[in-house]
């Protein structure tokens, strides 16, 4: 099965996780306030968790040098995505080319692209992930509340070093560098929570996407151009890029499946913490995720064409 199908398979197996926080919600399981809590735990627990396990393995020459090349990779990647989202902004409003630009720019990577990473590639998936996270939790943190507020806040820059993902990067790199392995009383349990990541970040994505007005949605054309530079412009860049160089397969398929991610959520949330359109950062969020289950597996079958 090539990984075009195999993406495919992975991206509908979300799908139903994502139908089952739609249910909850339109039953009336779950509501806005449980949602946040929901989103917490995955953020502040499962996800680092889930990070901090896949450091869990022997050091080898080939590890090493992919999380190296993975972070060269991502500091290319994000370059290429600063300069598409500064040329498609441009000639909004100031409001909106703020909310669009941080939707453009910061990718679903964390709900969306380590579920998928672990689907696909395993451990070594979510390992090489973790530098386009880190990464993506440095800049959102700093570069995204600059854009935002439109002023600098040193206080927000110094939270990235305290942030939960950022911490469980930190500690699994140093105990995969100096192979300290948890015993297996330790170790069995953090992966079982590990594996809890994927089904509740989808679940948690469901809901949220159940939260909008889809009708509303997608009677907005501008939705539609944002979401095809998004989902197809920013990783076909990248992917021709990438076909310059001589890079592992994996190492190079996981950064192109981050940067194929949808709109990440944390954009409507800075937007309601800053004063700007929160709705129409939801919006982006939700046609964005949807057009994602087609186009990230055929992001996918071009990687690997």
């Amino acid at each position: 099965m090539g990984l075009a199908s195999i993406t495919l398979y992975k991206t509908l197996v979300m799908v139903f996780l994502a139908l089952v926080g739609v249910f909850g919600y339109k039953t009336g399981i779950v509501d806005e306030e449980i949602n946040k809590k929901l989103s917490d735990l995955v953020l502040t627990l499962f996800t680092p968790i889930l990070l901090f396990t896949s450091f869990q393995k022997d050091f080898t020459k080939e590890l090493s040098s992919g999380l190296c090349i993975s972070v060269l990779l991502s500091v290319i990647a994000f370059g290429i995505i600063w300069c598409i989202c500064k040329a498609v902004v441009c000639k909004q409003e100031k409001n909106y080319a703020a909310v669009e630009h941080i939707a453009l720019m910061y990718s679903n990577c964390g709900f969306i692209g380590i579920p998928m990473a672990q689907a696909i590639f395993g451990e070594d998936g979510v390992f090489y992930m973790t530098a386009y996270v880190a990464l993506a939790n440095f800049l959102l943190w700093s570069h995204g509340i600059i854009v935002m507020s439109g002023k600098m806040n040193l206080r927000s820059v110094k939270k990235v070093f305290t942030s939960p993902t950022i911490i469980a990067i930190v500690l699994g790199v140093i105990c995969f560098v100096i192979q300290i392995r948890m015993p297996k009383i330790i170790e069995e349990p953090l992966e079982m929570i590990a594996n809890m990541n994927t089904p509740m970040a989808m679940m948690v994505a469901g809901i949220n996407i159940a939260q909008a007005d889809l009708k509303h949605t997608f009677q907005k054309k501008r939705l539609y151009w944002l979401s095809f530079v998004k989902l197809i412009i920013m990783p076909m860049l990248l992917i021709g890029l990438l076909k310059m160089f001589s890079v592992e397969d994996t190492v190079k398929t996981v950064i192109v499946l981050a940067t194929a991610c949808p709109v990440g959520v944390t954009g409507s949330l800075f937007a309601l913490r800053y004063g700007k359109d929160a709705i129409y950062a939801s919006e982006l969020f939700a046609m964005s995720t949807i057009i994602s289950i087609v186009t990230v597996p055929l992001m996918m079958l071009f990687c690997g064409a």
